[in-house]
């Protein structure tokens, strides 16, 4: 379990290697039947690029480290949109308005599906920081305000013992740490009028 936590990220490579053994032999052993007759199959230029790709994915993971995920994310994007193949059919859905129509591999948007899941946390992290804007230091404020009073409300009725030993352990969030020292200071002061 261990080394698919550390190597989560080589999931989708060994997928695709799998995948691209299999095309291989799908298309050298089993020949494609068409009103009778046997047919061999044959590469495609989009194979060869899947193949390249599973290599250059392999040797950027074992030797070139920081160039893995830019050339992974490459290779999934070209799968995507059916650039390069590593099934030995072309298994898409096509998108159409009129002439203009754009298709998606259905192998590719799994592989864009199992990437995020296996990347959950740093895609959200990326998105927020991307995509999502930036709170003011006002917003901010306001919303941690927001959030000591609402765990004052929750810790109100704790002990000024329980409060005193969430202070000393720290095992909670800062926010909760602020609303336990408020409330304390607010109990030692007495009670306002």
């Amino acid at each position: 379990m261990h080394f698919l936590r550390t190597h989560k990220n080589l999931i989708p490579v060994v997928l695709l290697a799998a995948l691209s053994v299999y095309t291989i032999l799908m298309v050298l052993f089993v020949p494609v039947y068409q009103d009778g007759e046997a047919y061999q199959r044959a590469f495609t230029p989009a194979h060869y690029g899947a193949f390249a790709a599973v290599l250059l994915n392999l040797l950027a993971y074992f030797f070139f480290r920081p160039f893995f995920k830019p050339v992974l994310l490459l290779t999934l994007g070209l799968t995507l949109f059916s650039i390069i193949n590593f099934l030995p059919d072309n298994v898409r859905f096509n998108f159409g308005f009129g002439d203009v129509g754009v298709g998606f591999s259905i192998l590719g948007l799994g592989l864009v599906l199992l990437y995020y899941f296996l990347n959950k946390p740093a895609a959200h992290a990326f998105i927020n920081q991307r995509i999502t804007p930036t709170p003011t230091h006002e917003q901010a404020a306001k919303r941690r305000r927001k959030n000591i009073d609402q765990f004052k409300q929750n810790f109100a009725r704790k002990s000024d013992a329980s409060l005193q030993l969430m202070l000393q352990e720290r095992k909670v969030l800062p926010d909760a740490l602020t609303a336990a020292r408020e409330l304390l200071q607010d109990r030692q002061m007495g009670p306002k009028l």
